[in-house]
């Protein structure tokens, strides 16, 4: 390889060790600023102030587009481990969702805001979002009086018309109802998770596994 091409490589490489650095930095310096007195920051200009808000903006969407990307890195321990192939460790991470709370999730960018899941599903208006929900092909939770939505509805791991209906099948489910149904284990299949069921291709089992979920969940 020329000297010129590794130096183009190199270039392009993602210098992640760097990037964490840098991360750390920035954090040491936020946390000075939000330790500041109020009286103090107030002292900042009326621009620096919106320049610090459009950055944290900025910055919030690309938290949130980083952790959907490295959501299954606590699973490649366990793939190098137990020699197990890559599905199996997404049904690890997949399983564990339901043992985080609904703070957390939003964290780890598992629940979308609307103005997140509309760009994530690629839809051209918000209200694309919410004619969705009213007519059950997608669902939300609510946390702290807004509205949050399951990221796995953009995942291409599965068959987004297959979510679709089985959500429909879910009916009048709350949300939390809905998200703890895709996300435990159930013996009708197999041990599998719905949503693993339904990146297997086991559609027609899930729907009928949600009808009866739905209807024991109304008796009750």
């Amino acid at each position: 390889m020329s000297t010129a091409a590794v130096r183009t490589r190199a270039k392009n490489e993602i210098d992640i060790p760097s990037l964490v650095h840098h991360i750390r930095e920035v954090n040491k310096q936020a946390v000075r600023i939000a330790s500041t007195p109020p009286a103090d920051s107030k002292g900042l200009k009326p621009r620096a102030r919106r320049e610090l808000v459009v950055v944290l903006n900025e910055l919030e969407k690309t938290l949130k587009t980083l952790r959907i990307a490295t959501a299954d890195v606590q699973s490649v321990p366990n793939r190098v481990q137990t020699s197990v192939t890559a599905k199996p460790a997404a049904k690890q991470v997949t399983a564990a969702l339901v043992l985080d709370t609904t703070e957390a999730m939003i964290e780890k960018g598992q629940l979308l805001t609307p103005v997140e899941f509309q760009r994530l599903m690629g839809w051209a208006s918000r209200q694309a979002v919410w004619k969705a929900a009213k007519t059950h092909r997608v669902f939300y939770l609510t946390h702290q009086a807004e509205r949050y939505f399951p990221a796995f509805y953009g995942d291409a791991r599965y068959d987004r018309s297959h979510l679709e209906a089985v959500t429909k099948v879910l009916g009048d489910l709350p949300g939390g109802a809905k998200l703890q149904f895709f996300l435990t284990r159930k013996g009708s299949l197999g041990g599998s998770t719905p949503l693993d069921a339904l990146a297997d291709g086991r559609f027609a089992k899930v729907k009928d596994v949600a009808a009866a979920f739905a209807e024991v969940s109304t008796e009750a």
